[in-house]
């Protein structure tokens, strides 16, 4: 089979809304790898098995930076995450672009708990998780986008 680069560039692009689930999981796996590489991190582990904790450890050997990271499809809180060390990572793909957002669960879950309803909510009081299919702006200002050049 010979691939063109115009044949990778259409397949890069439409791609990703023909995967299953589990293949979209793999597909940020590789990208989140690939963005972290930029800031150093150019060693990793993935983890099986992760239920309540990382699915990738990276390490930076600069300075010797680990970093538990739980691979999410969005911005995302749960209680089983709490006190575990662990970072959140998730895409947003607009405009045939994608940003990665990086955040310490704890740090975070502690600034929106403060500000805003959701440990009234139904989601955070029985299922003990809660997400937003869009950012808010308080939470926005409170994360870490993952730029590359």
């Amino acid at each position: 089979m010979n691939l063109t680069l115009t044949t990778l560039i259409v397949s890069k692009d439409q791609i990703y809304d023909t995967l299953s689930s589990k293949e979209k999981e793999s597909y940020n796996t590789a990208k989140l790898i690939s963005e972290m590489a930029e800031y150093g991190y150019l060693e990793h582990m993935r983890v099986n098995g992760d239920k309540h904790g990382a699915d990738i450890i990276f390490y930076r050997s600069s300075d010797c930076s680990v970093l538990k990271v739980q691979l999410k499809g969005r911005l995302t809180f749960k209680k089983s995450y709490i006190g575990k060390e662990l970072c959140v990572a998730f895409p947003i793909r607009q405009n045939n672009k994608t940003s990665w957002y990086l955040y310490d669960h704890d740090e975070l879950l502690k600034i929106v708990l403060e500000q805003s309803n959701i440990a009234s909510t139904s989601s955070w009081l029985e299922n003990g998780s809660y997400s937003w299919p869009k950012i808010p702006q308080f939470v926005l200002e409170n994360l870490t986008i993952l730029e590359t050049t």
